[in-house]
């Protein structure tokens, strides 16, 4: 009986040894990267090893952090270096979504949309976000004119600190209409001006109207107005219809950059900006979403997004420049929302307020410069 307890005995100290031997020579799992990994990692301009991390347990119970491998999205290299380049964050959420932070900027993207959302606030990409050439990533039209700016935005300089406010329509053009209430939309549009005009004054800035009655003023001339007052931001307001019974909201329009598709339908085409409106572009962006993003707060209307568009308006300015649309005159309810003093009221106070805060913070530079 003895003899077989010591023969047993040695098998389990040989058998314990034997373990011990070969774990003693396994390759710990940290140090253990995948080749697609550390191509992809290196691209990145990280480590492998910082991609991703799990946990394990001690001797002692305890749980202790380790490195481990994990795959990282091989089509995320574009977008992960666009955002390199600005020195923001992207996150993979999941279902299509991505989210690239700086500061206390927030860019989600959307795959197969041109719907961006910017701090809460629609933003409309002049490409749709979808995967190309086995790479997700932004147009360089989107990078440079909605990306750049959205994350960095531009210091605010002007030639001025003159507001030029446009009418739109006007004489013979009444533009939109709602025949049930007899209203046209070229009354509204002076009716906010003429509103904003004094609000804008009351707080110490010079205000030129493109009209100042029911006249009409060709598109050419409204621009001119604009540059022959050496203005510093232009304002054209507007008011929408549509065949669409059920369209309501709220939309800022932006020049459409050069070699760029309007945000309304996918016609690429070339808007021929001169060099000192090219140079615009990126504070046409940061006017545009602080209008949008506060007449969507204020007025608490449906968001329809930061546009763009070739409107000849917008196209011969020396100084960025807005078309913005306050609402749809065929909507059943917003109508006789529009209809009302009070509201157009609280528009033109909300616009002042936007357009004060960029006077107030724009830094001068003569026009010549």
């Amino acid at each position: 009986m003895r003899s077989g307890q010591s023969k047993l005995q040695r098998l389990l100290v040989f058998m314990g040894s034997a373990a011990l031997f070969l774990s003693s020579c396994r390759t710990p799992q940290s140090e253990v990267a995948d080749s697609g990994e550390t191509a992809f990692a290196s691209e990145l301009g990280v480590e492998p090893n910082q991609l991703t991390t799990v946990e394990t347990v001690s001797e002692t119970g305890a749980v202790v952090p380790i490195v481990k491998s994990k795959k990282p999205n091989p089509k995320a290299a574009g977008i992960f270096k666009q955002a390199g380049q600005l020195g923001a964050r992207v996150t993979e959420k999941g279902e299509g979504v991505w989210l690239i932070e700086k500061g206390k900027r927030r860019f989600e993207l959307r795959e197969q949309s041109r719907q961006a959302i910017l701090n809460g606030t629609v933003v409309y990409l002049n490409e749709v976000f979808a995967e190309k050439k086995g790479n997700f990533a932004l147009s360089h039209s989107d990078f440079e004119y909605t990306l750049r700016p959205a994350l960095d935005p531009p210091e605010i300089v002007l030639r001025s600190k003159t507001v030029v406010l446009d009418p739109g329509h006007g004489g013979v053009e009444p533009g939109s209409l709602n025949r049930s209430l007899r209203i046209l939309e070229k009354d509204l549009n002076l009716d906010v001006s003429l509103r904003l005009q004094k609000l804008i004054e009351e707080n110490g800035f010079k205000v030129v109207l493109t009209r100042y009655d029911d006249r009409l003023v060709p598109l050419e001339d409204r621009s001119q107005i604009a540059n022959r007052s050496n203005a510093g931001v232009f304002v054209s307001i507007h008011f929408n219809a549509a065949f669409n019974k059920e369209a309501s909201g709220l939309e800022t329009y932006l020049l459409t950059p050069q070699n760029s598709a309007l945000s309304n339908d996918d016609i690429i085409g070339s808007s021929e900006p001169s060099n000192r409106v090219n140079q615009t572009h990126l504070l046409n962006f940061e006017f545009g979403y602080r209008v949008q993003s506060r007449l969507i707060v204020d007025l608490q209307r449906v968001d329809r997004g930061i546009k763009k568009a070739r409107f000849k308006v917008l196209k011969d300015l020396e100084c960025p420049g807005l078309l913005i649309e306050c609402g749809f005159l065929s909507h059943v309810k917003e109508a006789p929302l529009i209809n009302t003093p009070v509201y157009r009221q609280k528009l033109a106070e909300s616009l002042s307020d936007s357009l004060t805060s960029i006077l107030m913070t724009g830094r001068i530079v003569s026009s010549d410069q």
